[in-house]
């Protein structure tokens, strides 16, 4: 066992160390080290059959089986990761803590002549690393937060935006959420593990840029948070209110929500959920609209009775700029000038 070498989180990010997973496959999909790869030790059911066996007849009977079912498929676990090395020279093994299955993983390695490093306390390190470390990218940042209401095209200018080269994260993209009653449709959130090391992931990417560009966002997007470090940032970073003309909202909500594409029983549940905040006659003139397919009545009757007075609400008191335009495209192109202008400022 002393043949395994440990490095802590910290030295394998800063040094750009590439990361196997050896959980198996559903815990890696529901949380894993952004870029990682998955070799499993383990199976769910295998895994499943060995905590058994330690319920019912103790720690060492538990390891027995465990080599019972691992001995077949040591050479092919040694194999991929082998692969993996020839792509990147310094591989660091985890699992959830730092336990057997990332030592026994690079410990076969190793013996092997695979040499590989071992994560001292797993996924769990990664995890608090992230969140300290979070803070520390933001601390000299000024994000400039781009606010405006329902269908001004925030997450459409940010994207492109993110396509021109300016340093831009797009939280919904992350969170797979529109942030809003009907804001997951379509869509699939992942994990809030997942979601906190995806957007640690791009901030690292950014951590030498003077400023980043974010859409306002509520502290909670679907059923996610943005961690905490992010949110206190963007609640003290410079607020630009964007405005388009309530046709043009209309008309970019039904292509973002790809409004018809799901029958009506899609929009209607969601629909639902904010029934309490509609007048009777307003709720039932929407209602009928999505049940007789007038999807574009029945978007700009939720913008104006629902959206438009929630944003009020929530919006923050005051902005620092404000950018009004007729289209999404006059309104991407007036962003662009201005942070063009804002970058100058902060050199």
């Amino acid at each position: 066992m002393s043949t395994v070498k440990e490095i802590d989180i910290e030295q394998a990010v800063d040094r750009g160390f590439t990361f196997v997973d050896v959980r198996t496959p559903e815990e890696f999909e529901e949380f894993h080290i952004p870029r990682a790869y998955n070799v499993p030790l383990f199976t769910s059911e295998e895994k499943r059959i060995v905590s058994e066996v330690y319920r019912e007849k103790g720690e060492k009977e538990a390891r027995l089986k465990a080599v019972e079912i691992v001995s077949p498929k040591i050479p092919s676990i040694v194999s991929s990761i082998a692969e993996i090395k020839k792509r990147h020279e310094n591989i660091v093994i985890y699992c959830w803590r730092g336990g057997l299955r990332s030592l026994a993983v690079a410990t076969f390695c190793n013996l092997a002549g695979v040499f590989v490093f071992r994560l001292k306390g797993g996924y769990r390190a990664f995890r608090q690393f992230i969140l300290r470390d979070m803070e520390k990218v933001l601390e000299n940042k000024r994000l400039y937060v781009i606010y405006g209401p329902t269908g001004c095209a925030k997450t459409c200018v940010l994207r492109n935006l993110i396509r021109q080269g300016f340093p831009a994260i797009d939280l919904e993209g992350l969170a797979g959420h529109r942030g809003s009653v009907f804001g997951n449709i379509g869509l699939k959130q992942p994990s809030q593990k997942m979601f906190d090391a995806l957007l640690w992931a791009k901030l690292r990417k950014l951590k030498d840029e003077k400023f980043i560009i974010v859409e306002g966002e509520s502290k909670r997007i679907g059923r996610l948070f943005v961690p905490e470090p992010f949110w206190r940032k963007m609640e003290t970073g410079i607020k630009v209110m964007v405005e388009l003309p309530l046709s043009v909202r209309v008309e970019y909500s039904m292509k973002d929500y790809c409004v018809g594409k799901y029958p009506p029983e899609v929009y209607l549940k969601p629909l639902g959920k904010i029934k309490k905040y509609l007048s009777p006659e307003v709720y039932k003139k929407i209602e009928t609209a999505i049940l007789k397919g007038k999807y574009r009545e029945a978007v700009e009757l939720l913008m104006v009775y629902y959206y438009d007075k929630l944003y009020k609400r929530s919006m923050p008191e005051s902005c620092d700029i404000k950018v009004a335009a007729g289209s999404v495209k006059e309104l991407e192109d007036k962003v662009v000038n201005l942070l063009l202008y804002q970058g100058t400022l902060e050199e």
